[in-house]
């Protein structure tokens, strides 16, 4: 037997650990057909293990078999997905393939070498492709720049990597692909969808609870799972969860390793906004920055423009740059209670200034309502002031620019939404999916009254103020403000009644 094939043998007899979610989910896809499976999974809590070990299941079960593989972008996708499968399926006793030594398990993105089985498809080309000796092949395919590029194709199986970046209509193009070599196969994982993904955040993620609520009317043809941090607590640290608890926002910590979800109001103050349209969610490699359009979202050499709301208990900003139509969002902060010695709006300055230490242009606009330019407890200045004098302090060139007067609660709602609608071309309006998670939930959490004023309730009720109107009333002063004329004009004769 060739040595690459024997190492094949050998894996199936190798025991691997795994947590007790993820043998549930493994044992119910290898011993049962879905339709569709699918493991919805919190920072840590492991399914891009389970995902590498449902792959190395199917390349057992399905010898000459084509996978297919779905994700936003195949250079995306290769660059994060790479490194994991290759540690994991070591542990399985498999190594990338040395086209020199001619020792190895499988090959990566190019041609496998002649001694390698052949699908029984073989794709068409192998720069995409991950191929194992005998004749399993995994072929990933990028949706984002056009999933109807992707019909046509016949696969075994099919596996989603983080769903919650898969667009719903994009099933439309995978299910049908799910049809090759009827009768040839038996075994579980023949003609299944699996989904792996982290907690959907937004409304276009929303199809993975769909999945949930199909698995609950058919558990015969769907099967769902959630998989928390804490079920993977047996191969983390043991102060990982405190460590994410300290370093994530709240909102996030409860969402991505708690499980806490997110919903959308049926009709809410933003109508117009769309996730997809409005927001940037492709992650750089070292998550440091959002990438759009080949570059980092956020220019270290641009000025920075803040939309500040002042609040007693909690004072919030939108950090915008201004890029041609394109007016970014690129960063939420906000306090809940002041440092010692300092006011909300001198604590909130102080945590720019830490965050922005290293900004290559610090030249900034303030923006906001006019409650800004009243004094607060325990100063003499008003709150832009004592903002200011913060950044100035840390070598910033500040300009004041608050808004004055504003349009009625129809007026303003019209505006905002003719600019997210494009109806009104003079501004695009994008947001950071990673850094501006708190803005967009604030913006989908908005409700609209019948006199089409923002319902701002949620500001005096228990909820997390992270999920409240905070954030996206300052994203209404900052449109309101470009409309009036931005950097090239002063704010004149505005009358903010968004209090």
């Amino acid at each position: 037997m060739p040595e690459n094939l024997a190492a094949l043998e050998n894996a199936a007899e190798i025991e691997i650990e795994v947590n007790e979610k993820q043998a549930v989910f493994l044992a119910a896809v290898t011993t049962h057909h879905y339709k569709i499976a699918a493991m919805i999974g919190g920072r840590g809590g492991g399914k891009s293990v389970t995902m590498a070990d449902y792959l190395m299941y199917a390349m057992e079960d399905l010898p000459k078999a084509r996978c297919g593989w779905g994700v936003k972008t195949v250079k995306k996708g290769k660059a994060k997905l790479t490194a994991g499968l290759k540690a994991r399926w070591k542990k399985w006793g498999l190594t990338e393939y040395d086209f020199k030594t001619c020792v190895g398990c499988f090959v990566l993105w190019r041609e496998p070498p002649p001694h390698f089985e052949r699908p029984h498809e073989s794709p068409d080309n192998w720069e995409n492709v991950i191929s194992f000796p005998n004749g399993f092949v995994i072929e990933m395919e990028g949706f984002l720049l056009g999933g109807d590029e992707n019909r046509g194709s016949n696969y075994d199986l099919y596996i989603i990597d983080e769903g919650l970046n898969f667009r719903e209509a994009w099933l439309k193009v995978v299910l049908p692909t799910l049809r090759a070599n009827v009768g040839k196969y038996d075994s579980a994982l023949h003609h299944t969808l699996a989904v792996f993904s982290s907690p959907p955040w937004t409304p276009d993620a929303a199809w993975l609870h769909s999945v949930e609520e199909w698995a609950k009317q058919e558990p015969g043809n769907y099967f769902y799972l959630e998989i928390m941090t804490r079920d993977n607590m047996a191969f983390l640290p043991a102060d990982y969860i405190d460590t994410l608890r300290k370093s994530l926002q709240k909102l996030v910590f409860e969402v991505e390793v708690e499980g806490k979800r997110i919903s959308r109001l049926a009709n809410g103050f933003y109508p117009s906004f769309q996730h997809e349209r409005h927001v940037v969610s492709d992650e750089h490699e070292t998550e440091d920055f959002t990438v759009y359009k080949g570059k980092a979202f956020y220019d270290r050499g641009a000025a920075i423009d803040l939309s500040i709301d002042f609040n007693a208990h909690f004072t919030s900003l939108t950090a915008w740059q201004v890029q041609g139509r394109e007016a970014r969002n690129i960063d939420g902060l906000h306090v809940k209670e002041t440092d010692p010695g300092f006011t909300m709006s001198e604590t909130l300055a102080h945590k720019f200034a830490t965050e922005y230490a290293g900004h290559g242009n610090k030249t900034v606009t303030l923006v906001g309502d006019r409650n800004g330019a009243n004094k607060s407890a325990g100063s003499t200045k008003s709150m832009f002031q004592q903002f200011a004098d913060v950044l100035k302090a840390a070598g910033w060139k500040v300009r004041t620019s608050p808004l004055k007067t504003n349009p009625g609660h129809y007026d303003k709602y019209v505006k905002i939404n003719d600019i997210l609608s494009g109806k009104d071309a003079r501004y695009v309006l994008l947001f950071d999916g990673i850094r501006c998670k708190s803005v967009i939930i604030s913006i989908t959490s908005s409700p609209v009254t019948r006199g089409f004023e923002k319902d701002k309730s949620s500001e005096s009720s228990s909820m997390e103020q992270e999920r409240a109107t905070h954030y996206s009333d300052t994203v209404d002063y900052y449109v309101l403000w470009l409309l009036k004329g931005g950097r090239q004009e002063s704010a004149g004769d505005f009358d903010i009644q968004m209090m």
